[in-house]
């Protein structure tokens, strides 16, 4: 049997399994609902993930709910919503995380980048540094590398971390430890490199 809440007022105020529930018998106004519900938190959440980048965010979380309206609309499962949606957004914002090439526009932060002067060797092994700290972050295992740019980057705590990576806090350090290390053994190697040319 399927319900519809005809006033609008309703979908705010339903709970999130009467929501779910409401999906799963063909309300899209149901989901609306819970676009507008959790829209701005996951947002918010997939930023810190990314370490701010909007427009990868901003995927992340469209990714997220037309994943979620198929699969509610394909399982009869009983859910914890917002911890469900969470979940979804944290794994799509780890596989952008994993690309192999992130771009980002430059344009706006072209004043802080620009270089007129100095020596010309100097700005050459401070762009060949950036290359080598941007190949050495790909080079590191995944969980490392989201633990590493979730606090260095996003400024997250290890409690934050260890949450969204399904790991103890310990573990959070350990991972950003050794993310460090393995950039400071690639720094090492590119020091090494220099020295014998």
């Amino acid at each position: 049997m399927t319900k519809i809440l005809l006033h609008p007022t309703a979908y705010r105020v339903a709970s999130d399994e009467q929501l779910v529930d409401l999906v799963r018998s063909g309300d899209d106004r149901a989901f609306g609902a819970i676009h507008a519900r959790y829209e701005a938190r996951l947002l918010a959440y997939a930023r810190q993930l990314l370490g701010g980048a909007h427009h990868d965010a901003e995927e992340v979380v469209q990714d997220a709910f037309v994943r979620a309206i198929r699969a509610l609309r394909a399982d009869e499962r009983a859910m914890a919503l917002k911890a469900w949606l969470y979940t979804i957004v944290r794994n799509r914002a780890l596989d952008v995380l994993r690309r192999p090439v992130r771009t980002t526009d430059i344009e706006p932060h072209a004043a802080s980048l620009c270089d007129s002067g100095g020596d010309p060797h100097e700005r050459f092994a401070r762009r060949e540094d950036l290359a080598h700290l941007v190949a050495g972050l790909g080079r590191l295992p995944e969980r490392q590398r989201a633990a590493l740019v979730m606090h260095e980057m996003g400024g997250a705590s290890h409690r934050t971390i260890a949450r969204r990576l399904d790991v103890t806090t310990g573990g959070s350090k350990a991972l950003v430890s050794r993310a460090r290390a393995g950039l400071q053994r690639e720094r090492a190697g590119l020091q090494r490199e220099r020295a014998a040319a």
